[in-house]
């Protein structure tokens, strides 16, 4: 028996100690999770607030997310889409600046559309409490002909097209927004699909245009109405008078400047013949 109890005890005595093992265990479990928190914030706080440039954001270039209330002349060409020069105008479609700059390009778009883009972002503070997801500087009525516009900007791809249901807009400024039937007639007189713009208009499309528009709008960090960009550096403002426009805001002024940014391989419009490029459009420029 004594025998017995001395094995038994040199067994129990060569058995680990299981309490202090499982407390290694615990603690080594811990450290591991703690490391793998730390990692995961880690990553989650350089995508926020990775710097993302001017130049590369995400809204520049055709077929990229946020390009929706974009309009072109090549929707079958993809290679085409990508060569052609964007017009960006930051505007409020209830903003007489906005609509100066609006009328100017009108000469611009007759001249050179076959070789430009033209991306629509309104100027707002998005809130998701409001009417139509954002606060307009001139009321509801504001956001919804931003809402008008950018649904005849997607359903009509042909920038002429398009520019007549602006300018019909603009002739009756008071109305924007405020009389339904005067968009759908202009929309009509245009030539748009009336029917793909009013489901546009009236469902979450137009809402989902609009909010992607204000948010590039931030993202540029742009709060006048109306501002140019072309390529995506600044290229003009209108804010009760014209500045921050070195290569002048005439209709030739940026008919030169898109014939000189235009690097695409389809012919340039005749029009650019009658332009030399300067300094501020050449190759240092757009």
């Amino acid at each position: 028996m004594d025998e017995y109890v001395h094995l038994l005890e040199q067994s129990r005595a060569a058995q680990p100690n299981k309490a202090r093992y499982a407390g290694r265990g615990t603690r080594r479990l811990v450290a591991t999770v703690a490391v793998a928190v730390v990692l995961v914030f880690a990553l989650v706080a350089m995508a926020i607030f990775r710097p993302w440039p001017l130049s590369t954001r995400p809204a520049l270039r055709h077929g990229d997310r946020g390009t929706e209330n974009r309009v072109d002349d090549f929707k079958s060409d993809p290679a085409a889409k990508s060569e052609k020069v964007l017009v960006e105008l930051f505007v409020m479609s209830r903003c007489p600046d906005a609509v100066q700059v609006e009328d100017v390009f009108s000469s611009v778009i007759t001249s050179v559309h076959s070789i430009m883009d033209v991306q629509l972002n309104f100027i707002a503070a998005l809130n998701p409490n409001a009417t139509f997801g954002a606060d307009c500087k001139h009321g509801d009525a504001e956001c919804r002909g931003n809402i008008d516009e950018l649904c005849a900007l997607r359903h009509r791809p042909d920038l002429p097209s398009f520019w007549r249901f602006l300018l019909c807009l603009n002739s009756h400024f008071e109305d924007i927004g405020r009389d339904g039937d005067l968009s759908l007639k202009c929309a009509s007189g245009a030539g748009l699909d009336t029917s793909a713009f009013l489901a546009c208009s009236m469902q979450n499309e137009g809402r989902s245009l609009f909010k992607q528009s204000a948010e590039n709008a931030q993202f540029a960090r742009v709060s006048t109405s109306a501002t140019v960009f072309i390529n995506g550096k600044l290229r003009c403002v209108e804010d009760g008078g014209w500045y921050d426009c070195p290569g002048g805001h005439a209709p030739g002024d940026f008919i030169r400047d898109i014939c000189a940014a235009y690097k695409g391989s389809t012919p340039r419009p005749s029009i650019c013949a009658q332009y030399k490029p300067t300094t501020v459009s050449g190759d240092d420029g757009y």
